[in-house]
């Protein structure tokens, strides 16, 4: 906006003199008028400049008070046969007040200077305008090309010249790291959600006319922006959604338009993919030491961890199942590596991951998974492989594994001679590694197996030692069911 600076910059009162109130010359100047009564208040709005011959000879020594109470610009005096000078008192008041006296020749038409004033005031008007134009122009294309929340604030900031921030209802920041303001004023930011959040910007109050319409916009274009992003992460994870249902159904399809839509979220039917499930294992939210959180919460939470493995993920009942593609980063210890934090903070998560394989063999892939899924909360992912071997025993039929127990482990009664049995077994038969763990002599190992083998009238030979490692790990697996 135009100043009082800027007016006194003009040809036109290039003999103009300042003879009082020096500190006020950048007062804004907002229109210019001609005022020769006695009441001359009643006549004044905030940021005008004031003309006068004099003629109504009002009474200087207490009216500059009045005028700047009002927010005059300032005063405009042509001395004259009206007035031939100013109060010594009104000048005092003047200069402490910073409200600028300008003294004209009485030979300047004052409709002149009206002219000329009014001009600068449309031009830099105009300025405005086109300098409005251009920044909203200017958060269009920024709030497009953004790929990030912080990203968007960063560079509405570079355009406005003050830092930007974005918070919920509470105050709390939205961005990566919250930026720290002594003093700021805030817009509100409308969303699909029912609460509000606000656009922050340092700058404290009072904000010109120009400045609130620029920052006003500026909210507006920033809640597109989050209305673009809900939309967009809503579209894709029901999309994400429709295409692992899909796959994990086994009704894989060639169809042209899935194949493509499939593509443009990073799910090639053609490739290779590791599947990682995770599961609840207790009804009812998770309790964290933040608080309860829900399924999808924690979806999001996962989705956020891997996404530079350009992970899928959808939800079925209680479990998150995510889909990576094969690549070389991608293993059980890096997974582990990613994930260890939400398991560890989440104390109700297991989690099972698979080797990659075909997209055809994600549906037989995934009903493994659910089979084979711990019913205990772990800190770690397991691997699919190390659990397969487990539930298979454990699925063997009781009838023939409970033959096999009569007629083997429940013949021994000796602890010693069960205890020398298992160590064998868990050592594949080696006579050595088997003395050196129970911390027998060899030959006192090869007395108890010559008793073990009178006891199961059969050599402990490797084949057999095969068969007793199958019984074991049945009844290990029988006492963890009934437990």
């Amino acid at each position: 906006m135009a100043t009082v600076k800027d007016v006194l910059g003009l040809p036109i009162l290039s003999q103009a003199q300042v003879v009082a109130g020096n500190s006020g010359l950048e007062r804004p100047v907002r229109l210019v008028h001609v005022v020769d009564i006695p009441d001359i208040t009643q006549w004044i709005l905030p940021q005008m400049l004031l003309m006068t011959t004099g003629y109504s000879r009002f009474q200087w020594t207490s009216i500059i008070g009045e005028l700047d109470a009002q927010k005059l610009s300032g005063i405009m005096v042509a001395l004259g046969p009206y007035i031939q000078e100013i109060p010594d008192e009104a000048l005092a008041d003047a200069d402490r007040l910073g409200l600028p006296i300008i003294v004209l020749p009485w030979a300047l038409p004052f409709v002149r200077v009206s002219e000329a004033v009014h001009q600068l005031v449309i031009q830099e008007q105009f300025a405005v305008m086109a300098n409005i134009d251009r920044l909203q122009t200017q958060m269009v294309r920024v709030a497009v090309q953004s790929r990030s929340l912080t990203q968007l604030c960063q560079d509405l900031s570079s355009l406005c010249g003050h830092a930007v921030d974005v918070t919920d209802s509470e105050g709390n920041s939205l961005l990566n790291r919250a930026i720290p303001m002594a003093a700021f004023t805030q817009f509100p930011i409308q969303t699909f959600h029912a609460h509000t959040h606000f656009l922050r910007v340092a700058l404290p109050q009072p904000l010109e006319d120009w400045q609130t319409h620029v920052f006003e916009h500026m909210a507006l274009v920033t809640g597109l922006w989050v209305l673009r992003e809900q939309v967009a992460a809503r579209t894709e994870a029901r999309l994400q959604s429709s295409v692992l249902d899909m796959a994990l159904s086994g009704n894989v399809t060639h169809d042209p338009g899935l194949v493509e839509r499939a593509k443009l979220i990073g799910f090639h039917m053609h490739r290779r993919h590791h599947l990682l499930v995770v599961a609840v294992v207790r009804t009812g939210p998770c309790k964290t030491k933040q608080g309860f959180e829900p399924v999808t919460h924690l979806e999001d939470q996962l989705r956020h961890v891997l996404s530079e493995w350009k992970v899928l993920t959808t939800l079925s009942q209680e479990y998150i199942v995510a889909v990576l593609p094969e690549q070389p980063a991608i293993n059980l210890v890096s997974l582990n590596h990613k994930i260890h934090r939400l398991l560890r903070e989440n104390g109700c998560l297991t989690a099972v991951f698979s080797d990659a394989v075909e997209t055809t063999k994600l549906a037989e892939t995934y009903r493994a998974i659910i089979r084979v899924m711990p019913r205990t909360a772990r800190t770690e992912v397991m691997d699919l492989s190390s659990l397969l071997f487990p539930r298979l025993i454990a699925e063997l039929p009781p009838e023939v594994m409970g033959t096999l127990v009569k007629l083997t482990w429940d013949r021994i009664t000796d602890p010693v001679l069960r205890l020398t049995l298992q160590v064998l077994v868990e050592h594949h038969g080696s006579r050595s590694e088997a003395a050196m763990a129970l911390r027998i002599h060899r030959n006192t190992l090869r007395y108890r197996v010559q008793q073990l083998e009178q006891i199961l009238e059969r050599p402990l030979d490797p084949g057999y030692l095969w068969e007793l490692g199958f019984m074991f790990r049945w009844i290990q697996s029988q006492a963890q069911s009934q437990g």
